[in-house]
């Protein structure tokens, strides 16, 4: 027991935020927590759960660092937190860095979370991948994706069924950017989620992961459906909840700072110090000096009031509304409270870490801005903005560019990854250069909440039409426009030699200049183009390419052209220079006319009287391959209701060929398409 507690408080003065929760109590390994809908989470020794009740595991949650090391507790105790419903697991050495375990009974949602907390003591950056292994108390028998509508590429968890239980299995929140790899197989009992998690050095990077039990995989995926992301990582506590890096973290904080708020109708202001005084704020207004110019805010639209700084302290102001106004306060030196005893005190705003006001009726809890204009600014200040008036002009490796606002996702200028500004565009394609424009005028969204910029200026809350933050260039942090989206996996993508990705499609015609001829080939029937590479493994200079065409004939040659074209799916047409092509990528090129036409007259016959005849159509168009799907597509819409249901089939049968084998956790085709395929098969050479 006293080497237990040693270990715990040994963590807890390495790294505060993984210390135990206060008032835990220590326990005996297994122990059973249990949720409101009758469910039972016996957690182990090593923070899995046994059986789960019923047979729902044979062990379930299972940690493995780098595939090797297994999570296991030092001794088989841990600390409980009742209130919490809490196990606090202890930490553990496993490799480069430190894991702990948090596992908590969701109780309401008739479920468990598993949170790993792994810590990294060294001076460099650590990179690690986590495997959770579920071992099932049956076999797969049904696996629902839980997408998430922005980002269908990969699910953010699976509707798990057997023959008996069925689980959420939750492997992330809506909009997270790393989110893991599931892998399962039907009629087979295990499941794993992998995990590769980038620790920053002397840091902290938290996994948070849940299972939500119900009696089938349906019903559970419905479940997913009807709970909030938030709902399952509120009540961490906020040093932990900060460092989670899947799930997003959320607009309640301003950089590393939580955003305060008061309660029972009181404000509350937290000093250095640690003290928290409350009682009612007795202010006029709240006055503000940003860098574009003072900034006034009514009292009843102050959420909170953020402290930065140790010597010369600035100011975040944030409005009911989300917006977070940065600078120095203006006429106040103090800030005055009355006390719930009576007594006005002033407290010196140089003693204030955070300002927490009262919740108003119909305030919101939290603000969303995954699908609104905003300006993050690098000072931490958040402005709400509407649609930008002109285009945005970038010079780029490949010349100057202007791109409509319409067209832009984010504009990114600081970040962990960008060395350079990039510009993301709505379908996935990120351009980087240098943006021209010394500063921003960014037109303010309007606002409930009374604030004034400058002198005579109106309030937001007010009828406006041009009311706005003059920003300099060298204080923008990031414009977001418009939700980024991954990009889809059929899309026609141009890698460049700088790693700017393009989405779109060649366009035009490329005069290929052989060493016998000069070809010429349609942008459009081209599946690859990258540079010719010599024996030697040599990338070609200049203009040497080599082209993949629809039909995978492969050509090497010089273009004669200095440049190719490029048509982006979101409108944007692009001139790049050859020498700066990287990749071309187009899984569904077009055909060649003369085979074009072969197929449409083909599938004239997919809605014929007689059924052989729809069924050898359908299966001459299998035999032509993928080549085909983009003429199907072209089809589909006008195409009778028989004939679009065999072009379904068709292309769900010609995608999989590009997909290549089926990935882990595929459940088969369907009986049309295995139908389909005994056809192929007979049909005549």
């Amino acid at each position: 027991m006293r080497l237990f507690i040693a270990i715990a408080l040994l963590a807890a003065t390495a790294v505060a935020e993984a210390a135990p929760p206060a008032g835990g109590q220590p326990v005996q390994l297994p122990t059973i927590l249990r949720d409101d809908r009758g469910g039972m989470w016996d957690v182990q020794y090593d923070g899995s759960i046994g059986d789960g009740g019923n047979d729902l595991y044979d062990g379930g949650g299972r940690l493995f660092v780098d595939n090797q090391n297994q999570y296991n507790t030092p001794t088989q105790q841990a600390l409980l937190d009742p209130a919490r419903g809490e196990v606090v697991m202890p930490p553990m050495q496993m490799g480069p860095v430190i894991v702990s375990r948090r596992v908590s009974v969701l109780k309401a949602l008739g479920g468990v979370r598993f949170v790993e907390v792994i810590e990294n003591h060294g001076a460099a950056a650590a990179k690690v991948q986590l495997r959770v292994y579920f071992n099932m108390g049956g076999s797969v028998q049904q696996a629902i994706p839980l997408v998430d509508d922005r980002r269908a590429r990969q699910p953010v968890g699976y509707a798990i069924g057997d023959q008996s239980n069925a689980v959420a299995m939750i492997g992330g929140g809506r909009g997270a950017k790393a989110l893991p790899r599931f892998e399962y197989q039907q009629n087979n009992d295990n499941v794993n989620l992998f995990y590769d998690v980038d620790v920053p050095a002397r840091g902290m990077a938290v996994v948070v992961h849940c299972q939500v039990r119900r009696p089938t995989a349906p019903a559970a995926a419905e479940a997913w459906r009807a709970i909030r992301d938030k709902d399952l990582v509120a009540d961490l506590p906020r040093e932990i909840r900060k460092r989670v890096v899947n799930f997003p973290g959320g607009d309640a904080f301003v950089g590393d700072l939580e955003v305060l708020r008061g309660d029972a109708g009181r404000d509350v202001v937290e000093l250095r110090g640690g003290d928290a005084y409350r009682g009612q704020l007795l202010l006029d207004g709240v006055r503000i000096q940003t860098v574009y110019g003072p900034v006034t805010v009514s009292p009843d639209a102050v959420v909170c009031i953020l402290n930065v700084g140790a010597f010369r302290p600035t100011q975040l102001v944030v409005t009911a509304d989300g917006d977070v106004l940065g600078g120095r306060l203006i006429d106040t030196p103090k800030l005055k409270l009355r006390m719930t005893s009576g007594q006005v005190t002033e407290i010196p705003i140089g003693q204030v870490t955070r300002v927490g006001f009262r919740r108003r009726p119909g305030e919101p809890e939290d603000w969303d801005f995954d699908n609104k204009r905003v300006a993050y600014l690098r000072t931490g200040e958040r402005l709400r903005i509407k649609p930008l008036p002109g285009d945005l002009e970038l010079a780029t490796s490949a010349g100057p560019v202007r791109i409509s606002p319409a067209m832009i996702a984010s504009v990114v200028l600081v970040g962990e990854d960008v060395a350079v500004p990039e510009v993301r565009l709505v379908d996935g394609s990120r351009l980087s250069g240098l943006i021209t424009a010394p500063a921003y005028d960014l037109p303010l969204a309007a606002s409930a909440a009374h604030v004034t910029i400058g002198g005579g200026v109106p309030s937001l809350g007010q009828a406006m039409t041009d009311v706005r933050a003059h920003v300099p260039a060298a204080a923008m942090g990031r414009l977001q426009l418009a939700p980024e989206r991954d990009v889809e996996p059929l899309a026609p993508t141009l890698a460049l030699a700088n790693n700017d990705t393009l989405v779109g499609q060649l366009t035009g015609t490329l005069t290929l200049e052989t060493k016998f001829d000069t070809i010429r080939i349609d942008g459009a029937q081209v599946k690859g183009l990258c540079p010719a590479v010599s024996k030697k493994g040599d990338r070609g200079a200049g203009l040497d390419v080599q082209v993949t065409l629809w039909d995978d004939s492969t050509l090497s040659g010089r273009l004669a052209e200095s440049h190719v074209t490029c048509r982006l799916r979101c409108g944007m047409v692009m001139r790049v220079p050859v020498a700066l092509v990287g990749q071309y990528v187009q899984p569904l090129p077009e055909p060649s006319p003369n085979t074009a036409e072969q197929i449409r007259r083909i599938a004239a016959d997919l809605d014929a009287d007689d059924y052989a005849v729809r069924r050898a159509a359908q299966a001459r168009i299998h035999r032509i391959g993928p080549p085909a799907l983009s003429i199907l597509k072209s089809l589909e819409r006008a195409a009778s209701p028989e004939a679009r249901s065999r072009i379904e089939v068709l292309t769900r049968a010609l995608v999989s060929q590009l997909d290549g084998p089926p990935a882990p956790g595929a459940l088969g085709t369907s009986e049309e398409e295995m139908q389909l395929q005994q056809m192929i098969d007979v049909l005549p050479q």
